[in-house]
This record gives C-alpha cells, structure tokens and sequence, in this order.
C-alpha cells in the first residue's frame, strides 16, 4: 500500500517536472541572472548576489503560496486539459521572447488566452486554427477567468511579502551626470498550483484520489505557475515602493475575482477581464514608474555621511546588521562623506572597525566588528561613486 501511494506521488512530481513551463521558467532565470550580474559587474566590480539566488530567494514564498492558492483550486475544483497547458506554454514562450520579465505572468498570459476565446467563431471556421478552437471548447470560458484572478491575487502577495528582498543595487549617471543609485527588483516565482484533468489522461491508481462531478473523474495534477515580476527603485527605498505595488496588484486581484465570478453568469465578461487584465496589469508598472522619477534620488552622494546602497551578503557590514538605506556617519572615531574618507577611516584600525550608523528613523546606533582578514579596507558596503573617488564604490 505504501509503495503504491508513493508511486502516485512520484507520477505527480514526474509530471510536474516534465511540464515544458517548469523549464521556460528555469531558462528564462538563467538569462536575466547572467544579465544582472553582469550589470553588477559594471557597477562595482563584483557581483552582489550569486546566480542562484534568482531561484533560491523565491522558491520558498513561491512554495508556501502554492500551498495556500492549491487549497483554493482543489476547493473550486477547476479542470484544465494538457492540451490547454500546451497553449499556455506556447504564449508563455512568446512573451519570454519581448524579454520583458514582467510579462512573463498569468495576468498576461491567461488575459491572452481570454481575449481567444473571443475570436471562437473565426478560429471554428480557419482550417489552421481548428486544433486551438477544439482545446478552448472543452473547457468553460470561467475556468481560465477564475484561474487568472487567482494568480493575480497571488502576485500581488508576492510581490508584497518577497519581491523587496535582495533587490539588486545599480549605478546610473542623473540628468545632471552625477552618479545616483538605484534598485532593481527582478524576480520570477514559480509557483506550483494543484488543478485537474479528466480521470486515465495520466496514470493512477485505485486510492489516488478522484473527484467525480457530473460522472466525470477528474484527476489532481500539478502545474507550475510563472509569476514574472520586475521594477525599478530610485527615489525611496526599495521595500516601500514595491510593497505598495504588491498592494495595488491585490487590489486589481480583488475586481478580477468579481468579474470571474460574473462570467460564471455572464461569459463575455471573462473577455473584457482578459483585456482589463493586461492593460491594468501594465498602467500600475507605468504609473509607479512615473512616480518614482518625480523624486530626487534616494541613493546619492551627500555632504554628510554615506548612504549605503547595498551590503554584500557574508559581508563585516552583514553582521553588523547594517542595511540598505542607513547612512554611516563615523567610522571608527573619524566623520566619513566620501569613498576617500570612508576608506581612510578603514585604515585606521586594520582588523575592526567602530561604525556610527544613522538608521531609518534618523536616530544614530552604533555597530562593530572584525574586518576581512587580509582585506582591512572591505567592510562590504556598496556606496554611490564620485568621479574622482574610488572606481569600484565598494569600501
């Protein structure tokens, strides 16, 4: 019995991992991790994070809602077909290509799919689009409008709960040239969702369990969902303006969930969720946008003290608890406003280093700590560089 039980699983598991969006989603981090370190690279000389923290950040948040969002799928009992999951892959692929990670997400892939459903009569009648037609047909317009407001309503707690973490600290000229620094937040979750297929698509046995409804047997299954995300910070810290993005997305998630209910009732309304999807999906990238470069730069050379833009992880600042967005006033005794006073404050005391630390709330705490051994001029913050400073902005 116990030998049966785990053969289900592992058919469950085999399927999930041979599920062609499970390796769309694994190349496409392959490629946007490469261009992040590369692009870290140029700002610093080094890398701030390892490529495989593109799929070890996000794989716990993505887990843990796929476990919340799954109770809610088996609850709906929403059936889906493996043709079906075979179309999602296909424009899955076609909006990797405009490499815009951003679209690499149901709300614009299952908006797409909806928007199909409105050309029915037209792919009925073109030979070509025949097979297309006949896996739409079988199933109910609701259930991908039920599905998309599901996966929206799961970006919008990722992007809140997890998408301000580890965000990648650049440099960049202002209008006026001078170098500002910003954050770019870039992540692809993949969340692995329980939906069903009609009962002998695939393997199982007699105990696995099977929902019958209208005395058809349907089979669990589970299918990895890609939850793309990106967005640029400049004149806040990265965790407000993004947290309030994943605030906005669940509130878009909210009126996507009435009108996938409405389409129960009223199936044009799964098309006009499918367009309001994607246009409202890509205004809120565009109005944070828009907002966010009417503020001065956050991350900028000051007269007093040093922002920090970014902390290397294992870093002496690391376990200083020094974070992103503080400003270091003194090291070790001596007022620091520059790369060049910052690093000569460094040499004062080769092995540990005194450091006065102005945190969020504007009040001063004090952190120390032993240096790299060897590396007595590290102590593993990333700085915004001045021209005639030190060219790699990292002390």
């Amino acid at each position: 019995m116990l030998n049966d039980i785990l053969q289900s699983i592992g058919i469950l598991l085999v399927y999930f991992l041979i599920n062609p969006l499970l390796y769309i989603g694994l190349f496409a981090v392959y490629l946007f991790s490469g261009h992040r370190v590369k692009k870290e690279r140029l700002s610093f000389h080094t890398r701030v994070y390892g490529r495989m923290a593109d799929i070890t950040i996000p794989f716990l948040s993505a887990v843990l809602l796929g476990v919340c969002v799954s109770i809610v799928t088996i609850a709906l009992g929403l059936t889906i077909t493996l043709p079906f999951v075979a179309v999602l892959a296909i424009i899955y692929i076609i909006f990797a290509l405009t490499t815009q990670l951003r679209w690499i997400s149901p709300t614009f892939v299952l908006g797409a799919v909806l928007l199909l459903y409105a050309f029915d009569p037209l792919l009925s009648k073109v030979e070509t689009f025949t097979p297309l037609y006949d896996i739409l047909s079988q199933i109910p317009i609701f259930v991908p409008a039920s599905i998309l407001a599901i996966m929206a309503l799961a970006e919008g707690f990722l992007i809140r709960m997890n998408g301000h973490v580890y965000t990648s600290p650049l440099l960049e000229r202002s209008k006026r040239g001078k170098w500002v620094g910003i954050h770019l937040a870039k992540r692809l979750w993949m969340v692995p969702i329980v939906l069903f297929i009609p009962e002998g698509i695939i393997p199982a046995f007699s105990f696995w369990p099977v929902l019958t409804v209208a005395d058809v047997g349907l089979q669990p299954v589970l299918v990895p969902f890609l939850i793309g995300f990106q967005q640029r910070v400049r004149g806040t810290l990265p965790q407000i303006q993004i947290r309030a993005m994943g605030l906005r997305v669940i509130g878009l998630g909210v009126g996507f969930a009435l009108l996938a209910v409405g389409s129960y009732f009223v199936p044009v309304l799964a098309v006009l969720l499918g367009g309001l999807a994607i246009v409202s999906r890509e205004l809120l990238f565009y109005y944070a946008k828009k907002q966010d470069d009417k503020l001065p730069a956050f991350f900028s050379s000051q007269t007093k003290g040093c922002i920090v833009l970014g902390v290397l992880p294992g870093s002496p600042a690391e376990k200083m608890n020094i974070v992103v967005g503080e400003t270091i006033v003194r090291i070790n005794g001596q007022e620091v406003f520059d790369q060049t006073s910052f690093y000569e404050a460094l040499q004062i005391n080769s092995a540990f280093a005194k450091v006065d630390v102005l945190n969020h709330e504007g009040e001063v705490r004090f952190a120390k700590g032993a240096l790299y051994d060897g590396e007595h001029h590290q102590l593993g913050v990333l700085l915004v560089k001045d021209d005639a400073d030190l060219q790699d902005s990292i002390v």
